[in-house]
């Protein structure tokens, strides 16, 4: 699947003159917009020039107060770019910093399978000063939003598990914060791709999996579960420097009982 973005074509006296839809087509350099992070202010502003989360902002609307583009326009709109990406280490993972078409590649993963492919984009892009992060099942990428060249991809090595769709990430500062179809719960760093810290949400073994962006709010990391055996799903807040577990919210009290499944620290629990 390929990532599409879309300008607007003006006529002007001497040439056409093309105002981006992306705000990230500004002509602000990548190096300086990858300088820059998510912080408080920017994810309880409403929605303009940034994508920080997975609906654009906290109301859920995905409205956005920009006017550039209106009904009169709207018309005018024409391709600006495409970028196909892949799945799994790709073709330029047999090339070397400095080499025509080299793109950081940085792997882990608790497992042995990394799977290649078109990739199935079925999730929110966030934009961000400049830079788009798209995600697959397995698969990060960073994007310069004003001609989609690859920045960097990460990868991770799955045990395996449902690989239905990944719905994006959630970021705050400079770290992203993506799930996995075998249950873990990673944190890059979105200058680098370089990962910072990956931990286990829920058993695999209890077919557990988990397919949803991640939303920060204040200082929690906030993950809900799925189940292939039509067990209780449960949502659970980590800390977004550390991964330290905080806070776990199950379906009722009963639920509460049951023995923590995973050897982590125990966190606090509500229901």
């Amino acid at each position: 699947m390929s990532i599409t973005a879309m300008s607007i074509a003006k006529p002007t006296s001497s040439k056409r003159a093309k105002t981006w839809l992306l705000a990230a087509a500004v002509s602000a350099a990548t190096t300086m917009a990858l300088a820059d992070g998510v912080d408080r202010a920017l994810l309880l502003k409403k929605l303009s020039e940034s994508w920080p989360t997975y609906s654009g902002d906290y109301s859920g609307r995905r409205y956005s107060a920009l006017r550039q583009i209106n009904r009169d326009n709207v018309h005018r709109l024409t391709l600006a770019w495409t970028r196909r990406l892949t799945n799994g280490p790709g073709a330029s993972s047999t090339l070397g910093p400095g080499q025509p078409g080299y793109v950081p590649l940085i792997v882990g993963g608790e497992g042995t399978i990394a799977a290649g492919g078109t990739a199935q984009i079925k999730g929110s892009i966030l934009m961000v000063n400049g830079v788009l992060y798209v995600t697959t099942p397995d698969n990060t990428w960073a994007l310069d939003a004003t001609d989609g060249r690859e920045i960097w991809h990460y990868l991770w090595k799955t045990k395996g598990g449902t690989h239905i769709g990944n719905r994006g990430v959630g970021m705050y500062d400079q770290w992203l914060f993506f799930v996995t179809p075998d249950n873990y719960l990673i944190s890059l760093d979105a200058r680098s791709g370089t990962e910072r810290w990956h931990k286990e949400l829920a058993s695999f073994q209890q077919q557990y999996f988990h397919t949803t962006a991640p939303m920060v709010i204040d200082n929690h990391v906030l993950v809900g579960s799925g189940n292939d055996l039509d067990m209780p799903g449960f949502l659970q807040s980590f800390e977004p420097e550390s991964g330290r577990a905080a806070v776990e919210m199950v379906r009722d009290a009963a639920e509460a009982k049951r023995p923590w499944p995973r050897d982590l620290e125990e966190p606090r629990r509500i229901c």
